[in-house]
């Protein structure tokens, strides 16, 4: 394993467990069953907290699928998966719920961040080295 595949999976890993320590997974209740949550609310506060969160997500994994021909829904992809983590946990929670409208945040707040990285970093590897930078084109 390189270097860098190290250091990203060191990030990865920092990212997930500081997520995780202020996702709230606070259950008051037992788990057990399967909830969903009704009294959700599409323009709640805490839509902010989870589209805030995925964004890191979704720009790691854009940069992590940096090669590969779609980064974005990639990245789109590797960003929600936390979100989704945390929802199926609430779902098993006896007091709150699965909520499709937390998860719906996540995944815009992931495309926010693949989209994102994809534009505003440029990549350019050869034998010898690699460059990232901030990249400018002046066509639109």
């Amino acid at each position: 394993m390189t270097k860098g595949m190290k250091q990203m999976g060191a990030l990865a890993l920092t990212m997930t467990a500081s997520s995780l320590a202020h996702a709230g997974l606070d259950c008051s209740g037992s788990h057990g069953g399967w909830r969903m949550q009704t009294s959700d609310d599409w323009t709640g506060s805490d839509k902010l907290v989870h589209l805030a969160a995925s964004a890191p997500f979704g720009a790691l994994g854009a940069y992590l699928t940096r090669d590969t021909a779609h980064p974005v829904i990639y990245g789109t992809l590797i960003g929600t998966a936390p979100g989704f983590a945390k929802e199926v946990l609430d779902g098993t929670c006896r007091t709150d719920g699965f909520s499709y409208k937390d998860l719906a945040a996540d995944a815009l707040g992931a495309l926010i961040g693949a989209s994102v990285t994809h534009w505003a970093i440029m990549y350019q590897r050869n034998a010898h080295s690699m460059t990232v930078g901030l990249r400018y084109s002046n066509t639109f």
